[in-house]
């Protein structure tokens, strides 16, 4: 594929950091070679390196879909981020404090940080927005900016074969996001700027969770009315969520909130959804559930934050103690189902201006993100 605007010229140019070649940083590096001179892609596993040297390829994650030609995958963090403008960073949530760390001293305080990262770490029940300031403080001794967020429907397979999405790119400093979202929008994958960085985050780890809610439904066949309902109170549950933790609650009404929930609770694509319905026991004998699953840990680091701010999260809860096999998955449907309409809170932000930011969509179905 070679999309080209009037602008292009201008973007084409550059070098891009991506640190984390899974499924989703290997799409993210790909799609973002159009935008950029130079993609460098970072991995600690060599033989992923060795892979897309020799044939631009991650099979590992990506089965035979080939990387675009300016895309170069190193094991060197050093190397990765040198000459870098921006450094996109896609990791699973339990290893964003030791990438934050391994970078600490790394980059100029000229670089913009994007955040793809979507879950609560380990022990904490941080988010890695949080983590990654404790890391890098913005304003800290080097002057380093604070980090912006990625989140959104991202069902990196589709991507991949050249359907479209909506994401989110969310931070503290308008001007900065307004800049990095056009920077790095494509056709596939279209940014619109927000205000609420840790909003997008509670919704990006959160919706995981109901995911595994709804791949059990799924399997237990209680059909879509009630795996629609799982998505309503898993949403209403995210809005308090954000609200407790300094977050805008009407997130929940953007890509990043609702757009992530019915992608990642309805899709047979979703890992987490994957997992549901796996413990459900209704997948095949010989599947696994693909990739790394979010929803397992953040089940657990969500509800123990969750108590420690006072909120009352039933279904959450439910979740949790169907995967951790204390209760029978019939609790996440009485969670559901209960006749106590969940808290919802208010925003004096008008939601109608967001759709005002949409951006509209300029694609031939089927496209694909690799070069012809």
């Amino acid at each position: 594929m070679n999309v080209r605007t009037e602008t292009q010229n201008d973007r084409d140019s550059g070098t891009l950091a991506v640190i984390g070649a899974g499924c989703w940083g290997t799409t993210l590096a790909s799609l973002q070679a159009s935008n950029f001179a130079r993609v460098n892609l970072f991995t600690p596993e060599v033989d992923v390196c060795e892979e897309i040297a020799r044939f631009q390829t991650n099979s590992r994650y990506l089965d035979d879909f080939r990387l675009p030609r300016n895309v170069f995958a190193t094991s060197s963090l050093e190397r990765a981020v040198d000459d870098a403008s921006v450094l996109i960073i896609a990791v699973p949530s339990h290893v964003t404090r030791r990438v934050a760390q391994d970078l600490r001293g790394l980059f100029a305080d000229r670089l913009s940080v994007v955040l793809a990262t979507k879950g609560l770490e380990q022990n904490t029940g941080l988010l890695s927005l949080e983590v990654w300031r404790q890391e890098n403080p913005p304003g800290g001794r080097r002057g380093s900016r604070d980090a912006m967020v990625l989140s959104g429907p991202n069902l990196a397979r589709e991507i991949c074969e050249g359907m479209p999405t909506v994401s989110l790119l969310a931070g503290s400093d308008a001007g900065a996001v307004k800049k990095i979202a056009a920077r790095l929008s494509h056709p596939l994958l279209s940014l619109m700027p927000y205000h609420d960085p840790l909003g997008a985050q509670v919704s990006g780890a959160l919706k995981n969770v109901y995911a595994v809610g709804c791949g059990i439904a799924t399997g237990l066949r209680w059909g879509d009315n009630a795996t629609a309902v799982l998505i309503w109170r898993g949403l209403a549950e995210t809005s308090s969520f954000a609200h407790a933790v300094g977050g805008d609650p009407s997130v929940v009404m953007t890509p990043a909130g609702i757009g992530d929930f019915i992608a990642t609770c309805s899709s047979p694509l979703s890992r987490n959804h994957d997992l549901g319905r796996m413990i459900a026991g209704r997948a095949g004998e010989n599947e696994e559930a693909r990739g790394v699953r979010e929803g397992s840990q953040t089940a657990q680091e969500a509800l123990r934050r969750s108590r420690a701010l006072g909120l009352d999260l039933k279904l959450l809860e439910a979740v949790w103690s169907v995967m951790a096999g204390a209760e029978n998955p019939r609790v996440i449907l009485q969670a559901a189902c209960s006749a106590t309409p969940p808290v919802m809170h208010a925003d004096n932000r008008p939601l109608a201006k967001l759709a005002e930011q949409l951006p509209s969509f300029s694609f031939k179905p089927g496209m694909g993100v690799a070069p012809e």
